[in-house]
């Protein structure tokens, strides 16, 4: 290939510009792929605990809207809250949620429907020392909060229940 007159290719400005611009991109890209490695474990555990603490919030509102009877508040050694639901005007059905034993100081909570013997997972992760309940009988609603610890990342909700037809 021949070389036109005049020209004599780039100048030593030129290059370095163009080389502090590509390793300025270059940088810039690896500081993002970084921090999103980072966080990632992060943001997973985060989602972990706010899903586990929900599905305990969930599953515990449904069943104190329907039970009927007395709502017991456990001691958290295993049971922490007891409820019982009408099935038939002569028939009620028991509900005991209970802790079962996890590593790392955390517990499962199990939904015991002991008048049909069926268990349900309702929530890992579950951390017992910061999980509590209380029962006011005068309006019949309960308030618990509910904390999950997925890794590091701790979540706690507080709800309130109240029963749809009072005892």
């Amino acid at each position: 290939m021949k070389r036109k007159i005049g020209e004599r290719g780039f100048t030593l400005v030129e290059l370095i510009v163009g080389i502090s611009i590509a390793v300025f991109v270059t940088g810039a890209a690896s500081m993002t792929i970084i921090t999103m490695m980072r966080l990632s474990p992060r943001t997973n555990d985060l989602a972990v605990s706010l899903r586990q603490v929900q599905d305990a919030g969930y599953w515990i509102t449904q069943d104190v809207q329907m039970s009927q009877g007395e709502i017991i508040v456990g001691d958290k050694n295993p049971v922490f809250l007891t409820l019982n639901e009408p099935q038939t005007p002569t028939e009620n059905i028991t509900v005991v949620y209970q802790f079962q034993p996890m590593p790392d100081n955390v517990q499962r909570l199990i939904r015991d429907n002991q008048t049909l013997g069926q268990q349900l997972l309702v929530a890992e992760y579950i951390s017992p020392a910061t999980t509590v309940a209380s029962y006011n009988s005068d309006n019949s609603t309960l308030i618990f909060t509910i904390t999950a610890v997925s890794g590091d990342m701790p979540v706690n909700r507080q709800y309130k229940a109240a029963q749809r037809i009072p005892q």
